[in-house]
């Protein structure tokens, strides 16, 4: 561990981060993280050792050991020069970056080679001088050895087999048929040792910067490959530059840095990031660049929540996170943290049985719920019926009225049972509201379990739901009733896909598909949905429980 020095902000400010052990540096192409990068290793040349994202890994079929230091020098400098002073300050910006370290081709792949084969061939001068007949002598553990161990790990299927000057590979099975040299890798296998081998051969504490440390790598394998360089370089500071969400969010208890954008004269904007409470990280990270309003939804990419409001609020970031819990938690956490301040934050969520103070307590932290039951009820709004009877060329006027009358039938029919599961939901909120958990023994919580029950009279919710389900029904009240309805198979039993001659199971995208068209009449029931998503729509309505 050791403390690292961030450049200044663009607001003049600028952070020390202490005892650090890793440190991810997250930004959008073009947000400055490569010259982030470069201004960290000018900071600390001598314990600097960066991997640019503009690597050849181009590697050479053979090469030949140097000596030691030639090698050892040529390696972390990009070259050798006879003035050690002169290499130190300078000799890397000219050879290793050629004067241009934030774009340069980083070419160094033979240089590693020559040192790894050169640390390989004197350790085993060494060992072979030492040993003598029935010496306990342990074999030598060289660089080469720690790559070959880490690679074949990472890919059990290939094995590494060293020979003078050059590398080879076989199958795990051993068959030497098919071997071949290290130079027909992949560019995952070859990207992989050479990441390895950078690692290894970097100097003892060193501060080791990789630009896009993901490149050219499978997803399962780009954790384990750093988890496992890190672990064998336990000694080094470890600074990756990525544009990657999962590759951030794979590496754990480290710095993490979003770059918003390079003002030029070493000058960042750029803030850390303090992922919030009851947030999944992944979730932080990917809506920390956006620079529009942030929607949260139910369900999941593939969900209908997720599709309309994508249509209908193009301006906007939907994010869809599961359940309404988590669309609750997410929402409250995103707006009372100051982490976005430059988005707003709104959650989106099905009404379920909801009442009015339930609703109004979500809004004061911003989740606003749908006036209808259950987001399948917004493809049953009659602006949306009309359009798609229209479209296939029905009357919209008869469509709409006969399922209209047909869901007021099918609600007549159930209203018993609607009404039931109405109190139900609401019977365990409310029990969870009023049951107090203050309790200190057996008889406390005896009696705070007979307050909370004695406090429901549940016949007067039952004859309250009934008398405002009838209402609805005797008053017509389509729009209520969609609030109030919860069916999932509303849409099939109403007939509304027969009736415009529409396989059922096809309605719902045939409605998507008429909203992401643009005209005067589909623009209309856009504007109808959101009055239906964002605002009351009947007096009846609004009045229900």
């Amino acid at each position: 561990m050791m403390d690292i020095k961030l450049p200044p902000k663009a607001d003049g400010s600028e952070e020390l981060l202490q005892d650090v052990r890793s440190i991810v540096i997250l930004g959008a192409n073009g947000a400055g993280k490569t010259r982030m990068g470069s201004w960290l290793e000018q900071q600390t040349l001598n314990i600097t050792h960066r991997i640019s994202a503009q690597k050849s890994l181009a590697m050479p079929a053979e090469v030949s050991p140097k000596s030691k230091e030639t090698a050892e020098l040529e390696f972390h400098y990009g070259g050798y020069s006879d003035n050690r002073q002169w290499l130190e300050s300078g000799g890397r910006q000219h050879f290793r970056w050629g004067e241009k370290p934030n774009t340069h081709l980083l070419n160094d792949y033979e240089k590693l080679m020559i040192l790894l084969h050169t640390e390989e061939y004197e350790e085993s001068v060494k060992f072979k001088d030492c040993y003598s007949p029935g010496s306990t002598l342990p074999k030598p553990v060289t660089k080469l050895d720690r790559v070959q161990q880490v690679w074949e790990k990472l890919l059990p299927h290939r094995k590494l087999v060293k020979r003078a000057s050059k590398i080879e590979v076989i199958p795990a099975t051993g068959n030497v048929s098919s071997t071949y040299n290290v130079t027909e890798m992949s560019d995952g296998e070859r990207v992989i040792f050479y990441l390895i081998g950078e690692a290894i051969c970097a100097k003892q504490n060193s501060i080791i910067i990789i630009d896009e440390p993901e490149m050219h790598i499978h997803k399962s394998l780009t954790k384990k490959l750093w988890d496992e360089i890190e672990q064998m370089r336990s000694d080094c500071v470890f600074v990756y530059l990525t544009h990657d969400i999962d590759f951030t969010t794979s590496r754990a208890n480290c710095v993490k840095i979003w770059v918003k954008s390079f003002a030029g004269n070493n000058i960042w904007d750029y803030e850390l990031i303090n992922p919030l409470e009851k947030i999944p990280e992944q979730v932080y990270l990917e809506l920390l660049g956006s620079r529009q309003p942030i929607i949260f939804t139910e369900g999941d990419n593939s969900s209908w929540d997720y599709q309309l409001y994508q249509v209908l609020f193009p301006d906007k970031t939907i994010y869809p996170l599961g359940g309404c819990s988590k669309v609750l938690e997410a929402t409250k956490a995103f707006n009372s943290n100051t982490g976005l301040h430059h988005a707003t934050v709104q959650g989106i969520i099905d009404r379920d049985r909801r009442n009015d103070e339930d609703i109004r307590k979500m809004e004061q932290n911003g989740v606003t719920v749908l006036k209808v039951a259950e987001i399948e009820n917004l493809f049953l709004v009659e602006s949306v019926i009309k359009l798609v009877a229209g479209h296939m060329h029905k009357d919209p006027d008869f469509v709409f009225q006969t399922v209209k009358d047909k869901i007021i039938d099918l609600f007549r029919t159930e209203l018993e049972a609607q009404a039931t599961l109405n109190i139900a939901h609401r019977l365990k909120r409310m029990l969870i509201d009023k049951f107090s958990l203050r309790v200190n023994n057996f008889a406390e919580l005896q009696r705070a379990y007979s307050d909370a029950v004695s406090s429901i009279n549940l016949e007067n919710m039952r004859t309250e739901t009934v008398r405002q389900f009838e209402e609805l029904i005797n008053g017509g009240d389509y729009a209520g009733m969609l609030k109030v309805y919860n069916n999932k198979g509303l849409i099939c039993v109403s007939d509304v896909a027969k009736l415009c001659d529409i396989v059922p199971k096809n309605y719902i995208t045939q409605v998507l598909s008429l909203l992401k068209k643009t005209s005067p009449e589909v623009n209309v029931v856009k504007e109808d949905l959101k009055r239906w998503i964002l605002q009351e729509i009947t007096p009846v309505a609004s009045r229900l429980l």
